[in-house]
């Protein structure tokens, strides 16, 4: 029966002229975790890709260290470079369009950048699985996972060939404009500012009222979206609020508060300049709160929400090279894919977990194929195939 209907469907598809198309298999089908990079130092906070085969993985200690993705042939999953001069906890890191330089925003107050090619610098070790003692097992998980016995590697241990300190308090937002000309960051003093990129020169600053949570800046480097939050002021709670700057002059656009309902935990612009999105999740909730907003990028105005959220919240967001899909990720241990157009749920990555671990960061290879994201359960970073293969 099925091959005389598609005897029937081939005959029609003829006499109508149209080519015959073999069914596809859906979007990121094939996806999974093809390889995991051990650390368990500390609670793993950031991860970016440096091209399609290197990833860099930041921490609460202000450790960062740079893996090589290993050859088909091989299964070598150590870290190979650590870099140092960050005192306190690493928030985001990302890398130049042209993939040579890493830039990291910290706790410490500073911004620093790093030859992310180099191979150059002093011999040193790390301690991979280091005996960190896992904490606050609470309600719904059942066991702490048991973690692999501690070993030494060595690595090649790297300086930053640049630092930006014109913040006075936790930077907590970067961001950069798909052409690597201007750079964003944000603090919780409320600072914003601008920076000319390669030469690391100041443009322009403003105040906010609140801790900057987030930010983003347009692709065309004209606007800044910025989320602040303060959860208390003088004991009283203070809601979120998020705001569109001029990122030339630093005046306000608009205020789109009313538009989002919570703090924001991540905020992108595609890099088509087609959507913003962002995600709601500094703040703990319970239910699925961590929603994933799509919203007009000129006027901030919301298109839709993606549903179901992430349950208690998200923590980050990836738009896709193919400019088609947008990845989160949640307090739920999940990562999720979204299709951009019609905002459905492509599928789920991972196993749900009502509360205890997170997957905290996500990063998208350049070439679309490998997604990189650290999982809180068990401090590592997992790596997937988005292809299959």
């Amino acid at each position: 029966m099925r091959f005389r209907r598609s005897l029937l469907i081939l005959s029609w598809c003829a006499l109508a002229g149209l080519p015959f198309a073999a069914a596809q298999p859906a979007p990121f089908a094939e996806t999974k975790v093809i390889h995991t990079l051990p650390w368990n130092s500390e609670v793993i906070t950031t991860v970016a890709f440096i091209g399609n085969d290197k990833v860099a993985a930041g921490n609460k200690h202000g450790s960062i260290l740079v893996y090589n993705l290993p050859a088909a042939n091989s299964d070598k999953l150590e870290p190979v470079r650590r870099l140092v001069g960050h005192t306190g906890a690493i928030n985001r890191l990302l890398v130049t369009p042209d993939g040579i330089t890493l830039i990291s925003a910290s706790n410490d107050r500073t911004v620093k950048y790093w030859d992310a090619l180099s191979e150059a610098g002093e011999p040193g070790k790390v301690v991979l699985n280091d005996g960190v003692t896992l904490k606050g097992v609470v309600e719904k998980v059942d066991k702490l996972p048991n973690l692999p016995p501690p070993h030494e590697v060595a690595v090649v241990v790297q300086k930053p060939i640049k630092e930006l300190t014109g913040h006075n308090e936790w930077v907590q937002g970067l961001a950069q404009t798909p052409d690597g000309k201007r750079l964003v960051t944000g603090d919780d003093q409320g600072v914003v500012i601008v920076w000319d990129l390669p030469a690391g020169k100041e443009l322009t600053r403003w105040q906010c009222k609140d801790w900057v949570s987030s930010l983003a800046i347009s692709p065309d480097g004209k606007t800044v979206a910025v989320s602040q939050h303060v959860p208390y002021r003088d004991k009283v709670k203070i809601p979120p609020t998020f705001h569109l700057w001029d990122a030339d002059t630093g005046k306000l656009k608009a205020d789109l508060t009313k538009e989002i309902v919570g703090g924001m935990s991540a905020v992108a612009y595609s890099p088509d300049g087609k959507w913003l999105a962002m995600c709601r999740g500094n703040i703990e909730q319970e239910g699925p709160t961590g929603k994933v907003t799509l919203l007009e990028p000129t006027t901030g105005k919301k298109i839709r929400e993606l549903t179901p959220g992430h349950s208690r919240g998200a923590t980050d967001i990836a738009f896709h090279p193919d400019g088609k899909h947008l990845f989160s990720a949640g307090r739920d241990q999940v990562v999720k894919i979204w299709q951009l157009e019609d905002g459905k749920l492509v599928r789920d990555l991972g196993k749900f977990l009502d509360r205890g671990f997170w997957i905290t960061s996500l990063s998208i290879s350049s070439d679309g194929r490998l997604l990189a994201a650290a999982d809180d359960n068990g401090r590592k970073v997992l790596i997937y195939s988005l292809t299959g293969k």
